[in-house]
């Protein structure tokens, strides 16, 4: 080589070191990364399911066991709330028998004033009691048994016939007649009358 002789170099002056035969191809590389891909994130959003549920899962437990709970706290309110309910119905029901024995013509003084004057000798009234529609009358006759018992058989039949109480009440019975255990010469009684409510 002369002095006047130049060395040219090419664009591609490096050796080539690839080995084209042993790559794979572009398209198979690309299918097993779209691959890898989807199958990555189906197992995340299954993942993410599997946790979603059983988060969910603790969560209702959690509402149900809360629920029953309160439930079982209110359950005494519940059948105090009952309990009044009650008390109040038969208040109220007091309320009605009262107002309908005050519109009922058979008012408590002229029952007692009755009672006073069909009340035959030897017998005496210790006690009157009205309510809940239902009076007891409670005494004493001073007879022997045969003789007491006739006296308050036709005394209830006089009840009955009277037109100032018998039309006001569906029931005069006597309810019981016995000796006294303080006094043996007394016969205790009880007469029951059922007033009639409204309507009636």
């Amino acid at each position: 080589m002369t002095r006047t002789e130049r060395i040219f170099l090419t664009p591609n002056w490096h050796v080539d070191c690839r080995l084209v035969a042993e790559l794979p191809e572009d398209s198979v590389v690309g299918v097993r990364f779209i691959t890898f891909v989807v199958l990555s994130v189906v197992s995340v959003m299954a993942v993410i399911l599997t946790g979603y549920m059983a988060y969910s899962d603790i969560n209702l437990r959690g509402q149900i066991a809360n629920w029953e709970q309160r439930l079982e706290e209110d359950k005494w309110e519940v059948i105090e709330i009952k309990r009044l309910q009650r008390f109040y119905e038969n208040e109220s029901k007091k309320i009605e028998n009262a107002y309908s024995q005050m519109k009922n013509p058979a008012m408590v003084s002229r029952f007692l004033s009755e009672l006073g004057r069909t009340l035959p000798e030897r017998m005496v009234v210790n006690a009157v009691e009205w309510n809940d529609n239902r009076v007891l009358i409670r005494g004493s006759i001073k007879e022997s048994s045969e003789r007491a018992s006739l006296i308050l058989g036709n005394y209830v039949e006089k009840l009955r016939s009277d037109p100032e109480v018998g039309p006001h009440f569906t029931s005069i019975n006597l309810t019981g007649a016995e000796r006294s255990s303080e006094d043996e010469t007394l016969m205790v009684y009880e007469i029951t009358l059922h007033a009639k409510g409204r309507g009636q």
